[in-house]
């Protein structure tokens, strides 16, 4: 951390949704599009350690609010540990994070994901580049008779670009596998497969926000989604754009 910054940040944005399949990671099985009000707070403490070892908390929340289907209306929220070991011009991380989710004012899962991540500043430049591995529980809590605990594995990418007002591009790519303790029969589909339901996810995604003051911007973002699974509803490919201002301190 560098001498003299401050070792906290927060950020609020606040903006509109379109989402083409809503429901579609609920299990509800809907493929209609609707849009959404959507609230993002994030927030942090970068522990003020001299040398090479670092130490990050961050909290995130997430909430959107459909205006058709608010049986899909979400609340998200995490926190994570992360420590930190700086080398030159890399960064070696291990964040540790704890998901607690809510669907339609009812909780739906607790998630606990480990993501050993590898950040490269380019010298000279304002860009950096992050590899990271991506390892999940998911403790399903809902009230469905479904169990759909499940274990996540996967590995993801992103570039960053960085600019002198602080407004930022950020660009990443995505793969998870994901497997459930539930069965495709359990669904009551057509199918009679036992076996437990398997899903592969590919999420491709940019995010840009331009920042006018120090304090106040604006954010747009873009994310596609292409699930495979071995259950029917779960076969899709998604699209999620927002856009809204943003607040950052």
């Amino acid at each position: 951390m560098k001498s003299g910054s401050n070792p906290f940040y927060a950020g609020l944005r606040l903006g509109g949704l379109y989402d083409s399949r809503v429901g579609s990671a609920s299990g509800g099985g809907d493929a209609d599009s609707d849009t959404a009000f959507a609230a993002t707070l994030s927030a942090g403490w970068q522990a003020p350690i001299e040398g090479d070892f670092g130490l990050r908390l961050d909290y995130g929340g997430y909430a959107d609010f459909h205006q058709d289907f608010d049986e899909y209306d979400v609340i998200d929220q995490s926190v994570s540990f992360e420590p930190q070991y700086t080398s030159g011009q890399l960064t070696y991380s291990m964040p540790f994070a704890f998901n607690y989710a809510l669907e339609d004012g009812d909780t739906d899962y607790n998630k606990y994901t480990i993501s050993p991540t590898l950040t490269y500043l380019i010298p000279q430049t304002s860009q950096a580049i992050a590899v990271y591995g991506i390892g999940s529980i998911i403790d399903d809590r809902d009230n469905s008779s479904l169990n759909e605990d499940g274990e996540a594995i996967g590995v993801g990418c992103a570039y960053v670009l960085f600019f002198e007002n602080s407004s930022r591009i950020r660009l990443s790519l995505d793969y998870q596998n994901t497997e459930y303790d539930a069965r495709v029969v359990d669904y009551g589909t057509s199918s009679v497969s036992t076996d437990k339901r398997d899903d592969d996810s590919i999420v491709a995604g940019v995010d840009i926000q331009y920042q006018f003051t120090q304090f106040l911007g604006v954010y747009t973002n873009y994310s596609f989604i292409h699930s495979s699974s071995n259950v029917d509803i779960y076969d899709y490919g998604r699209h999620i754009v927002e856009a809204g201002i943003a607040l950052k301190y």
